[in-house]
């Protein structure tokens, strides 16, 4: 009974493996550049602390596969900074040439030392796919940085690389 037992358990342990395993070898790793700019900030200021304010934003551009791929980008999302500094949340959508999107949620972070461009980092999951991207299941990480500032002049440009990593399903 005792040997029954220990085979179930060791069976059961390469079941598992072995399906981890299948998993990530069915994994689509892929790397991507973003060039995109600020439609919209509203900015509301909180009272608590000097150059504190939440508010919300709006951001367009392109991204670029190291395949030669490309695809539309929009993001959406909130931030809360304290002298341009702190946490963002929102959802980026790519929108492919056949009408195909993957859309993910992120939180990241920006920060901003004094006479320098803000710069930000992150993370986030694909949450809804169609088309080809249909029922797609992954991860996504980020770094990012303004390459001009968000003013009258320009409009926060900013170049994000982003690495992720994908399975649709069967």
């Amino acid at each position: 009974m005792k040997k029954v037992f220990m085979l179930s358990v060791f069976a059961i342990v390469i079941a598992v493996t072995i399906g981890f395993t299948s998993t990530d070898a069915n994994a689509e790793d892929v790397e991507y550049q973003v060039i995109d700019y600020l439609v919209r900030v509203d900015f509301i200021p909180v009272p608590d602390v000097d150059k504190h304010a939440v508010g919300t934003y709006e951001r367009r551009g392109v991204a670029i596969y190291k395949d030669g791929q490309t695809a539309a980008y929009h993001s959406k999302g909130t931030w809360d900074f304290i002298d341009s500094n702190g946490p963002v949340t929102g959802y980026a959508t790519l929108t492919y040439r056949d009408g195909s999107t993957a859309m993910t949620r992120y939180s990241g972070n920006m920060t901003k030392k004094p006479e320098k461009l803000p710069r930000y980092t992150g993370k986030g999951e694909y949450i809804k796919g169609t088309g080809k991207y249909e029922g797609i299941k992954g991860t996504v990480s980020f770094t990012g940085e303004y390459i001009t500032p968000y003013g009258k002049e320009t409009n926060g440009d900013s170049i994000v690389i982003n690495k992720a990593s994908y399975t649709l399903p069967k």
